[in-house]
């Protein structure tokens, strides 16, 4: 490994775990009413949003605007939909962000277990780390330095039009003089296990079961699994995390 790139909600942090629920939660409360089957809606909205995890929560919204409108209904905008989830996130992120700073909440519980000891383990080979994510760049700067871990990254990217997406990420690292086949990502989702492997890198899947995180999700592994992940691990625990760092 020369370069580690990490995506962040349910890779490494846990502020917004369970927000796939969520989401879809929003989205039934407006596809329930327009179809006859609300389960098979409910399947349909949770492989487009499991398709776009890991890039902007518009990539989300659009298809949802379609979905709406194919079934008859009058959609808001994608971003009018997307402030609407953000704001249903925020609320808890928040509160889970005061825990933390009145001493009420441990960090490292909103960290997936391990992921401190894997960060000191690689920023001690001496490996560039970067922080890449989907989520608007200023709260992923800011959760990152709440769990006071944004000093082990060389650098922290969000949703934003200044920021780079992951893909952009993976060519500079390339175009650093860094060769490919030595970069490793972990993930949570199909964004960024494709786009390293389409560059060439090797893409470890994070598969891990929010909250508790110590045993794997099915579905999160066989969505990583598709996409490509030569690895899926549930947590950094050992043993798994020695597995990857040791091929």
């Amino acid at each position: 490994m020369r370069a580690v790139m990490f995506d962040f909600d349910g890779t490494l942090g846990l502020f917004r775990a369970g927000w796939m629920p969520l989401m879809l939660d929003m989205m039934m409360e407006t596809l329930g009413p327009l179809g006859p089957d609300p389960a098979i809606l409910r399947d349909q909205a949770e492989t487009y949003v499991a398709r776009f995890t890991g890039k902007d929560t518009l990539h989300q919204m659009e298809p949802f605007v379609a979905q709406v409108r194919a079934l008859g209904g009058s959609p808001l905008s994608p971003e009018e939909y997307k402030a609407e989830i953000l704001s249903r996130i925020e609320h808890r992120r928040r509160e889970m962000t005061a825990g933390i700073e009145s001493g009420t909440i441990d960090p490292d519980l909103l960290l997936v277990p391990g992921s401190r000891k894997l960060l000191e383990r690689l920023a001690a080979r001496g490996i560039p780390l970067y922080l890449a994510s989907g989520t608007d760049h200023g709260d992923i700067c800011e959760d990152a330095a709440v769990l006071k871990i944004d000093h082990y990254f060389a650098g922290i990217y969000g949703s934003a039009p200044e920021s780079l997406t992951k893909r952009e990420l993976l060519r500079k690292i390339v175009a650093s003089g860094i060769a490919p086949n030595r970069i490793l990502t972990f993930g949570d989702g199909r964004v960024e296990i494709e786009e390293t492997k389409a560059a060439g890198g090797v893409a470890v899947g994070v598969a891990t079961d929010e909250l508790e995180c110590l045993v794997m999700d099915e579905k999160k592994r066989r969505w990583l699994l598709a996409a490509g992940a030569d690895f899926i691990i549930p947590n950094y625990l050992e043993p798994a995390i020695s597995v990857v760092l040791s091929a």
